[in-house]
């Protein structure tokens, strides 16, 4: 697991990837959590967290005012298709429940903090559709090619943290 945190009295902010290296587009999480840990993304308490294939955050984000979570989320759209997603649009909307956040095992994680009142106070989730998700250490021509984009997405949501 790879951590790095900047502190200071900013809120605090987690970015989360989670996904599976040995699964192609499904690692597209990992991917860019190792993109980010090369760049100065200029904002202090910020934690940079490979989660892998853990779908359990809790113990991960006690504390954080926001949640950035990035994984290849199966939505039904072309591949390389981007996603912004608030955890309400995917408790609330019965239209998402195709989506594949690692079975739900990470929307379920935040369900469960929500009902404790342990949640941050914003979580957004980002991903890519994914067009392979089988064996091979690659991504996709197309989801490899929205990553630049995916990376300035991520970024952006850091700058809207007031």
């Amino acid at each position: 697991m790879i951590i790095m945190q900047y502190e200071t009295t900013r809120p605090k902010i987690i970015i989360l990837g989670i996904g599976n290296l040995l699964l192609g587009d499904e690692g597209v999480g990992i991917q860019l959590i190792r993109m980010l840990n090369n760049d100065d993304l200029n904002y202090a308490n910020l934690e940079i967290i490979d989660g892998g294939i853990c779908p359990e955050i809790v113990s991960f984000v006690e504390d954080v005012y926001k949640l950035i979570i990035v994984d290849a989320i199966k939505g039904g759209e072309k591949p390389g298709t981007l996603y912004r997603l608030s955890i309400d649009d995917l408790i609330m909307d019965p239209s998402t429940r195709g989506l594949s956040l690692h079975e739900m095992g990470v929307l379920d994680s935040l369900k469960m903090m929500r009902l404790l009142g342990r949640e941050p106070k914003n979580t957004i989730i980002i991903g890519i559709e994914p067009k392979n998700i089988g064996w091979g250490l690659e991504l996709s021509p197309e989801v490899e090619g929205r990553l630049a984009e995916l990376k300035r997405m991520v970024i952006a949501e850091i700058g809207r943290t007031k």
